[in-house]
């Protein structure tokens, strides 16, 4: 049997080392956007409301493909990344999966994916602990926790005293590799929002390395009795035709998902993208849990889900501890930020403790996308969907909830410090193809046979909190599933 990849960020590895597992050989097809030399200086600026995450110096994993339709956002910002491993390589290593509370409207129970989060954790390193968040998640590390710090520490300890109805606190399960007898570590640096130096930090580009590799960006997939035929553009622009097929898993994100279908004439011409909404939000932290001396790494260290009213699902903030990373953020955030020395922001800083919280897609501002003529998608809020306002109400709300929590704990939150990403700019998007409604189990759109989606377009809703760890899990079923 002929297998293609499309896409090789962390639902494309997922399913391709489920495939690999089972005997099957693969074909990988990315569009393998590259630096013109290894960790090179950003060669184009970010225009962003909110400071994004650089790979070594460099913004490749936001860069648009050079050639083919373009994709125009206005007023919102889901990305979608044109180089092998996309966005895993500027991730937060967050590996919490969906709870059940989660997924009500799902078609099939969470649990059925419990073997999967077992198995990825099997295939790569997911550090941390047994605690709270165990409740509702289940735990499925394969590594010890990665050392918090003293103050998250204090925090955790209150927590577990004077446990608030409503709320869980656990620290945080990540992608990273804290080491065992047969391999080295984390080694404390603190450099992880920057790039781990040490590659600590999992990503999915080392996929390329198994089976054939097709570096093309896909423009149309047609799918003809049991066959499936991938057109598309090469790194230089040359058109590559009919690469034939018995299966394709398309894993490109859900915007570039969407282009890809949407001109195929497999999906409408117009789909709404569903989004977690995120912020930021700084949390003074009171003497008595301690200071910041002694913190050990940069990604988060805590999270803390608080549930939400009857029938809706309910909000999770990942706490992080301070790094100089913060300090171009701050600035932006602060009154006069540019004009504070930097040894004094310093100083503030450290008093402080960094909040990232989200809202499900039930209480967040949603996207329109549009198919043109010419291919290119444009991509606006959309008006019928929830409203800047309510996601506003919802996100005073959700920090009076956290500072009914956090408050018994130690930190005191600062809404007036908050700032609201744009729509799509938190990377926790999707569900505008969901299972059970515009695709079947198997991620199977309007009856085709061998065509699977299985990135997050297929989830039937997105919740708050860590999006990977069910997206992976999901598209390794979906390729076991698809070739019994």
């Amino acid at each position: 049997m002929k297998i293609a990849i499309i896409g090789t960020g962390p639902s494309g590895w997922a399913a391709g080392m489920q495939l690999l597992r089972l005997g099957f050989e693969i074909t990988l097809i990315d569009s393998a956007l590259v630096e013109d030399d290894d960790h090179n200086n950003s060669k184009k600026p970010i225009t962003s409301s909110l400071t994004k995450k650089l790979y070594f110096g460099s913004d490749l994993p936001y860069r648009k493909f050079p050639f083919g339709p373009d994709l125009t956002a206005i007023g919102v910002d889901p990305i979608s990344s044109f180089t092998s491993g996309g966005l895993s390589l500027v991730w937060g290593a967050t590996m919490l999966p969906y709870c059940k509370a989660d997924t009500i409207d799902w078609p099939f129970d969470i649990s059925v994916l419990n073997g999967k989060f077992r198995e990825i954790s099997e295939l790569l390193p997911i550090a941390g602990n047994t605690d709270q968040l165990d409740e509702i998640y289940g735990n499925f590390v394969s590594r010890r926790g990665i050392f918090p710090s003293r103050r998250m520490l204090q925090l955790l300890e209150r927590a577990n005293k004077n446990k608030i109805k409503g709320s869980l606190v656990g620290l945080s399960r990540l992608a990273v590799e804290t080491g065992t007898m047969q391999k080295p570590g984390c080694s404390y640096c603190n450099q992880c929002i920057s790039g781990c130096p040490s590659n600590m930090i999992w990503n999915s580009k080392g996929m390329t390395g198994h089976g054939n590799h097709v570096k093309m960006r896909v423009m149309k997939l047609t799918e003809v009795e049991n066959h499936v035929y991938v057109d598309g553009l090469g790194i230089n622009g040359e058109t590559i035709s009919t690469l034939c097929f018995d299966k394709v898993f398309l894993g490109t994100g859900s915007v570039e998902s969407f282009r890809i279908l949407a001109n195929s004439g497999i999906v409408s011409d117009s789909a709404i993208l569903q989004d977690s909404s995120t912020f930021f939000l700084p949390l003074f932290a009171l003497p008595k849990i301690g200071t910041s001396e002694g913190n050990s790494f940069g990604l988060s260290q805590c999270f803390i889900r608080i549930d939400g009213d009857t029938g809706k699902s309910g909000t999770q903030f990942q706490l992080y501890e301070y790094s100089d990373d913060l300090i171009l953020r701050a600035r932006k955030a602060l009154p006069f930020g540019n004009f504070i020395p930097t040894g004094l922001l310093k100083c503030l800083l450290s008093k402080l403790v960094v909040a990232i919280g989200y809202l499900s897609s039930q209480e967040s501002p949603s996207i329109h996308m549009q198919l043109a003529e010419d291919g290119s998608v444009e991509l606006r809020r959309n008006r019928f969907g929830t409203s800047l306002k309510g996601r506003k109400k919802s996100i005073k709300s959700a920090i009076l909830n956290l500072g009914n929590v956090t408050k018994q704990h130690g930190l005191i939150p600062l809404r007036f410090l908050s700032q609201i990403a744009t729509p799509g700019e938190g990377v926790h998007f999707g569900s505008w193809l969901p299972m059970g409604k515009n695709c079947d189990t198997l991620g199977r759109p309007n009856g085709f046979k061998n065509i699977h989606v299985i990135d997050s377009s297929i989830l039937p809703s997105i919740a708050a909190g860590p999006i990977t760890f069910t997206v992976m899990a999901n598209a390794m079923r979906i390729a076991e599933e698809s070739v019994k």
